[in-house]
């Protein structure tokens, strides 16, 4: 008899571990898919030759932000920027200099919900190993973020000496496959536990150089892709540098001429940054199969990120390095299997460090504030703003314009992209005048004209709206260099011709509205239509 009652006792005592989860809608768990160099060349965002099935399938179950710019276009000031919820000015990453250098005492994303109860967990790309801890480490990841120890993927197979590289190998053998190998083994830990989890999976592709297997090449083989339409820098700005990808076979197609890539191997380029970019795909399917299985997809909110996007030719350009459209825009998915209404497209402008105060709300937590300097522990609010109100509307708005900073050789510039076809940019430098950028993506799909040059006396007007805009209201709180300038002056020629700025358009202009809350919507007043 003994031996059959410790039998039962084994299976009940295992059954139950196994059956152990997070059940409590209140506090659900999270995953965040956070992916490499991803610009919108998705289906989910319109491009008909991505085969991305996977990442299409969340946007189907969740909100797609059709417009949604990162904080500042390249890797680690990018993570900086959505991990701690602050502009790059404020994290002093502006290129790769570790965050806790400056701000001992910030509190990561991650490690935020740590502190609240999660058992938090990372696998691959989440920080850029050079802004966290000393910055000494090339595959390390920040101490305080994770309750289980963060162990970076090893022995992938690369080449770097060429851009392309397409072998017959399995997806095990790449260090993508290994990302999600190991995404999946924390999943099965974390997911079984009694408390909620935060999971982050960071995928290293499709960031050059374009090397995955090479059956996700052959699934473009009947794809027709073309050169970028427009690969000159923008008339009335002029001084817009290309730039060229590494590689000794891209060295070899370069046209004495005219400095550009031949466009025949242009063409396979963009074969290999969608074969990565698939190749990635496939492995946030059997990541999201993995959450179905554990059975915890219901309390589950979904996060796919990409931390920039990347130019394929435009402008000249094989980077990212910019605040122009195609670097600052990349695929923002949410999916909140608790609400019902969390589901469509939304065109309102969104940024990466709305995402902090997002997740802290729909967990329920408060939004914490970082540390105002060195020897402090808060004192600096958290930059960005809620995006509940348009998880439940998708047309509500939270901001008139998303900001995406660079610095580059006309200074710091502030790209604010609005909702609509306008791209508006700032550059501020010591000892010179302001200059100023304008795009309009319905006249000028490609950017091929920059308004406030080439027909500045027309656009006036709006310069000197969108320059009051970004700052006031709060639109441009971190941005340091920007807040120390005046907006636009208007010439005489124009003064009588100021337009009032009214976001919501209900009659009343911004700055009697406030950036209040008056009625707790989460919507400030002068974008709340209500």
């Amino acid at each position: 008899m003994k031996p059959f009652y410790y039998f039962l006792l084994a299976v009940l005592v295992g059954s139950n571990a196994a059956t152990a989860q997070n059940t409590d809608s209140t506090k659900p768990n999270i995953l965040l898919l956070f992916v490499d160099d991803l610009r919108n060349s998705l289906g989910a965002y319109g491009d008909e030759q991505a085969i991305t099935p996977n990442m299409d399938a969340l946007a189907e179950k969740g909100v797609t932000f059709r417009n949604h710019m990162v904080q500042y276009a390249v890797c680690g000031p990018s993570r900086a920027a959505i991990v701690t919820g602050l502009m790059p000015e404020e994290t002093g990453v502006i290129g790769f200099k570790p965050i806790r250098k400056k701000l001992p005492n910030v509190t990561f994303l991650p490690e935020y919900f740590r502190n609240n109860g999660y058992t938090t967990a990372g696998a691959g790309k989440i920080h850029d190993p050079r802004t966290v801890g000393d910055g000494e480490r090339g595959d390390g990841d920040d101490v305080k973020s994770w309750s289980i120890s963060y162990e970076a993927p090893k022995g992938a197979y690369n080449n770097r000496k060429n851009a392309l590289d397409f072998q017959e190998k399995p997806d095990e053998d790449y260090v993508d496959g290994i990302i999600r190998m190991q995404g999946i083994d924390l999943m099965k830990q974390v997911a079984q536990k009694d408390e909620p989890f935060f999971l982050a999976i960071g995928f290293k592709k499709p960031h050059e150089p374009f090397v995955a297997p090479k059956k996700y090449w052959d699934m473009y083989e009947d794809t027709e892709f073309e050169p970028a339409a427009n690969q000159n820098a923008p008339i009335g700005r002029d001084d817009l540098k290309t730039h060229i990808l590494n590689g000794k076979d891209v060295k070899a197609q370069i046209n004495p001429e005219t400095g550009l890539i031949n466009e025949d191997f242009q063409r396979e380029l963009k074969r290999g940054y969608y074969a990565c970019t698939t190749f990635v795909d496939a492995q946030i399917g059997m990541v999201m199969e993995e959450l179905e299985k554990q059975g915890v997809a219901d309390n589950t909110i979904v996060v796919l990120w990409g931390d920039h996007g990347l130019f394929l030719g435009e402008h000249g350009r094989w980077n990212k390095h910019s605040n122009l459209e195609v670097a600052s825009a990349s695929p923002l998915i949410i999916v909140d299997p608790r609400n019902e209404d969390a589901q469509g497209e939304s065109f309102s402008a969104v940024s990466s460090v709305d995402l902090y105060p997002t997740l802290c709300e729909l967990a329920g937590l408060p939004v914490p504030e970082q540390p105002k300097n060195k020897n402090s522990t808060d004192g600096r609010s958290i930059k960005g703003r809620s995006l509940v109100p348009i998880l439940n509307d998708t047309d509500a708005e939270v901001k008139i314009g998303a900001i995406t900073v660079y610095r580059g050789q006309r200074g710091l510039g502030y790209g604010y992209r609005m909702k609509g076809n306008l791209r508006y940019i700032e550059w501020v430098k010591n000892g010179q005048d302001n200059f100023y950028e304008l795009y309009d993506y319905e006249r000028d799909p490609n950017e091929t004209r920059n308004l406030a040059v080439v027909e500045r006396e027309i656009y006036e007007p709006l310069l000197h709206k969108f320059s009051r805009n970004i700052r006031a209201m709060g639109e441009g709180d971190g941005c340091l260099a920007l807040l120390k300038t005046e907006p636009y002056e208007m010439s005489r020629k124009n003064k009588d011709k100021t337009l009032v700025r009214d976001a919501d358009g209900d009659g009343i202009p911004d700055d009697q509205e406030g950036a209040g809350d008056a009625d707790g919507d989460g919507i400030p007043n002068y974008l709340d239509k209500d």
